[in-house]
């Protein structure tokens, strides 16, 4: 693929990023059940980790942890360029080990995605504030339950885009 075709691909993601960015925040914290919101930043990175390279799908990562980080507040600064970049190394050792179909491998590294940013936000959030590893759980839980069903919605425009842009 030439330089035209990587630009046009990447701000293709970056706009479908967006769009499911202004969802977030426009929609999805608007949708709460049991006291939570579907929280869909951590399966936008596994997504796209699970379906690109890994040197084009980290720098994906870095920039949405660092956009993450400049506009919404963590639980220390940087938290979210920490815990996407470890969703990124977890997906890119599953979906380039493991798993092969991406469907499955997706969905997978989605869940994997929602488990590693939550125990990362128990283990600095634990440092701060005292609460029982029980109720963390039963959030992680509520969060998973509620995601769950929008990640084949992350999937599939993400999975459109991949190609769309391996055919040219």
């Amino acid at each position: 693929m030439e330089r035209r075709g990587y630009v046009y691909k990447w701000l293709s993601y970056t706009l479908v990023s967006l769009l499911f960015i202004l969802v977030q925040c426009f929609g999805l914290v608007h949708l709460r059940v049991w006291g939570v919101h579907p929280f869909i930043f951590p399966v936008l990175v596994s997504t796209v980790a699970a379906l690109e390279t890994a040197h084009e799908s980290a720098i994906y990562t870095l920039a949405l942890g660092l956009l993450m980080d400049l506009t919404m507040p963590g639980v220390l600064p940087c938290f979210y360029t920490v815990s996407f970049l470890v969703v990124f190394v977890a997906t890119q050792l599953l979906s380039a080990k493991v798993l092969s179909w991406p469907f499955f491998c997706c969905m997978l590294c989605g869940v994997l995605s929602m488990v590693c940013c939550s125990v990362l936000n128990i283990l600095f959030l634990q440092a701060k504030v005292d609460f029982t590893p029980l109720s963390a759980l039963m959030l992680l839980g509520k969060e998973l339950l509620l995601t769950l069903p929008l990640m084949p919605l992350v999937y599939l425009p993400m999975r459109k885009l991949r190609r769309v842009f391996d055919r040219e």
